[in-house]
């Protein structure tokens, strides 16, 4: 089997699990399994729009003023020599 195949068993009370379940499932006498524990997860939240509301205004003076910054800290910054 694959390690992406999953499947569901009900442990009896006993604590035992009939082995014809597990044959059911392709499962063969010898077989290693791994027990995962269901846990709940918390739900993913879409990032789209969770910032909706909470960014600043920015005014077209703002936005040319930091690119202007960003150009001269680009220019300002240290040089490489030509490979």
């Amino acid at each position: 089997m694959s390690a992406d195949a999953g499947f569901e068993v009900v442990v009896g009370a006993d604590g035992g699990i009939a082995p014809e379940e597990l044959a059911r499932h392709g499962v063969r006498p010898g077989a290693h399994l791994r027990i995962v524990a269901e846990v709940d997860r918390p739900p993913i939240r879409p990032a789209y729009g969770a910032l909706r509301g909470q960014l600043p205004e920015v005014s077209w003076e703002d936005f040319e003023a930091a690119s202007r910054l960003a150009v001269e800290d680009v220019e300002s910054g240290p040089t490489f020599p030509d490979r």
